[in-house]
């Protein structure tokens, strides 16, 4: 991720409208209502004057659902929290006095609350206009079965139709993410090249924050945020692109160093200044990613990852931004970006539908937020990406279903100029996605031999790292062929 001046993303949160729940156990449709000392109930019916007009659920961004088959390009997620928003208009045979808005989800108790309607209609931009229920995860399963009622005491011949939804029963939409976790695990360097020993902030504050804005942007039930002990590092690393591919040797080996899992996504995190002023002055880089597009539904299990700059201000938008990468996600087409992806469907990198922070009721419009992939300072998450990062995280946030038989690997990062290095041997996934090059190994007693070898390019710099696939460390050379350029890489 790379911008030319320093940028800052603020994001302003407003209070939630101001609700009462209530404990209402009672059951509409059974004419039930709240009863005192033994006297007769008095049914609960649909408000006179009120019509719900739109119901939509949020948990990142909108999705309509009282449309004819309850399509929509944003998928909702199981397991994970939602507010959904209902919208209502009324007229003059509305008292103006509370109603309880009761929404009934299959399985469990009715969510309630008591409010008043906004006149003459609820608005979009104005999240205090409608009424908003908040969804625990766990209400949420592989089917949304609901149904909603906007209720005033009265007679049950008064009821009124317009302020049901659906007009009778329940409204069942299918939930296309399954429960699911995605994991990262911070990987901290200790930047020991200037003598400072200085060290990212990985402290339970900052993990969290990092976890809360993976939790607003990716499309998953939860998010585990851990991070390892840190890596001393002697190398200098700069705002230019100079020392991010050695830290990234480092960082691909650390998954078999540690015995982890294929699932996770490690994240090298450093500041190599004080400040980020003096690291960034007119521009720099904040991050670099090899781009982990093949194959498409599960990328290369070893390109899990990703590095980034851990200054306050730029540390949890950048991690999203490059995590989203190692996804196979490539650029929104906003404040500059290269390597745009061609099917990104909005103009300028725009979200494309309404955002909203559940845990705020922030609201964020679709033509005034752009995508988190792209260099603007106004992120949220498009409907393109979210529904493209759940086509990815759907097959890898499951770590059962991930049992990797590793290989030897040799190292070798291009630097796009002709010029190569080679970075050691690791370990690796046999199931190497990504684009296969020519390569043949000449070992130490001069035999040669063809390979499978893998290229990665950077997302943010020329050039990328090719994987080398050995039976063991008994190699002298290897020789590459990569954009009709032919590399030599002599081990030492």
């Amino acid at each position: 991720m790379k911008r030319p001046a320093l940028l800052l993303v603020v994001l302003s949160a407003v209070p939630a409208p101001l609700m009462t729940a209530c404990s209402d156990d009672s059951n509409p449709a059974e004419g039930g209502g709240n009863t005192g000392g033994g006297t007769s109930q008095t049914p609960m019916v649909g408000a006179k004057g009120v019509a719900i007009s739109e119901v939509s659920i949020y948990q990142s961004l909108k999705r309509r659902l009282n449309l004819d088959g309850s399509a929509g390009v944003v998928p909702i997620i199981a397991g994970r929290d939602a507010v959904i928003r209902v919208f209502i208009t009324a007229d003059g045979d509305y008292d103006g006095k509370d109603v309880t808005a009761r929404l009934q989800i299959e399985g469990g108790d009715p969510i309630e609350l008591t409010q008043k309607i906004t006149l003459p209609a609820s608005s979009e931009e104005d999240i205090a206009s409608t009424i908003n229920f908040t969804v625990p995860g766990d209400r949420i399963g592989a089917t949304l079965s609901y149904s909603i009622a906007i209720l005033q005491e009265g007679a049950e011949a008064d009821d009124n139709a317009a302020a049901h939804w659906p007009p009778s029963g329940n409204h069942d939409v299918a939930v296309e993410g399954p429960v699911n976790k995605l994991r990262v695990i911070l990987a901290p360097f200790r930047y020991d090249n200037d003598g400072s020993g200085r060290l990212p902030d990985t402290s339970p504050e900052a993990i969290e924050k990092y976890r809360n804005r993976l939790k607003q942007w990716y499309p998953v039930s939860d998010v585990e945020v851990t991070a390892r002990a840190a890596t001393p590092w002697n190398q200098p690393i700069d705002g230019q692109g100079n020392g991010w591919q050695e830290v990234g040797f480092e960082v691909f080996g650390m998954r078999a160093e540690d015995g982890e899992s294929a699932d996770p996504y490690y994240y090298g995190v450093f500041n190599p200044r004080a400040t980020f002023g003096q690291y960034c002055g007119q521009g720099c880089l904040l991050g670099v990613t090899l781009l982990n597009d093949m194959p498409a539904d599960v990328g290369n299990p070893q390109l899990r990852l990703a590095l980034g700059v851990g200054y306050e201000d730029y540390a949890y938008d950048t991690a999203a931004h490059e995590i989203g990468h190692a996804h196979g996600r490539r650029h929104a087409d906003c404040g500059g970006a290269d390597q745009i992806d061609p099917q990104f469907p909005h103009p300028s990198g725009q979200i494309g539908e309404w955002g909203l922070d559940t845990a705020t009721l922030t609201l964020y419009p679709p033509t005034a937020y752009t995508d988190m992939m792209g260099y603007c300072d106004n992120a949220w998450i498009s409907d393109y990406n979210f529904a493209a990062l759940l086509s990815r995280g759907k097959n890898v946030n499951l770590p059962k279903w991930h049992q990797p038989t590793n290989t030897r690997v040799a190292l070798v990062g291009l630097d796009g100029n002709g010029g190569s290095t080679f970075g050691g041997f690791s370990t690796a996934n046999t199931d190497l996605g990504g684009r296969q090059l020519q390569t043949t190994i000449t070992d130490l007693e001069g035999r040669q031999s063809s390979t499978k070898a893998t290229f990665a390019s950077y997302d943010h710099l020329p050039g990328g790292i090719v994987m080398v696939q050995v039976d063991d460390d008994n190699v002298r050379e290897i020789e590459i062929e990569e954009g009709g350029i032919r590399h030599l890489v002599t081990l030492p």
